[in-house]
């Protein structure tokens, strides 16, 4: 491997950690650390069939702590509307401006998130009927555009007061869903190459070493300390896309 390829392991290694640990969080630490390192264009060709491998395997595993009425009901016709808006606009939008916005998105959701967090903001309230869907298809564009609509996802989610386990196996059988989708997008548009593959093919064991080190700490980490800790990472990885 040469040091990008390295580096880009590293960091798929601490997203699957955090992935399988709280349900979310894998492709945009993958994405917003790696865009120092590859154009996001190609990233996303490389990790989201992993992510799909990764999501499948937590959502069969713990299928039977889904929510499948909320999934089908309440998330997926929303996020489906948005995800296709995405998809779309991801045609048009290359190179550095994408990366750029990639930075302003990234830094704009976890200010959001730490301000949240660190201020003791655990508010379970139901959002207005109009803010969960204004939330939930924005959701869906940005993981249309950057298979990253966790932030906004787990935001809207979080109010329905579920457990840690039905929460993860939930998001997880929605990533695998929705990043079907996007691969199959890669696909017909040509991203999805023999270059891409074999990225993700050298990738695979870091994310299976993440996914067994995230089952452990699971059980074991406090999950608000560390989730402080990824997203204090994030935001200055954000800021560094951002401007440099």
């Amino acid at each position: 491997m040469d040091t990008h390829l390295l580096w880009l392991a590293a960091f798929v290694l601490v997203a699957y950690i955090t992935q399988t640990m709280t349900g979310f969080g894998s492709l945009i630490i993958v994405i917003t650390l790696g865009s120092h390192l590859y154009p996001v264009e190609f990233l996303l060709p490389v990790i989201v069939p992993v992510d799909i491998c990764a999501t499948a395997y937590i959502a069969a595993r713990y299928s039977n702590r889904i929510d499948r009425d909320l999934l089908f009901r309440r998330i997926l016709p929303f996020m489906g509307l948005g995800l296709a808006a995405g998809i779309f606009v991801f045609q048009f939008v290359h190179g550095l401006l994408l990366k750029r916005c990639l930075g302003l998105l990234v830094v704009f959701l976890c200010s959001r998130e730490l301000y949240r967090m660190l201020r003791g903001r655990n508010d379970l309230q139901l959002l207005a009927p109009w803010k969960y869907t204004l939330t939930i298809v924005s959701a869906g564009v940005v993981q249309g555009i950057f298979a990253s609509g966790g932030p906004l996802t787990v935001y809207a989610v979080s109010k329905f007061k579920l457990s840690k386990a039905t929460f993860r196996s939930t998001l997880s059988a929605l990533w695998f869903l929705t990043n079907t989708v996007l691969a199959a997008s890669y696909l017909a548009t040509g991203r999805l190459t023999a270059t891409t593959v074999r990225f993700t093919v050298l990738l695979v064991p870091f994310v299976l070493i993440g996914m067994v080190a995230g089952e452990r700490l699971h059980h074991h980490v406090n999950e608000d300390h560390f989730r402080i800790a990824v997203f204090l990472i994030l935001s200055i990885a954000g800021l560094s896309v951002l401007v440099g």
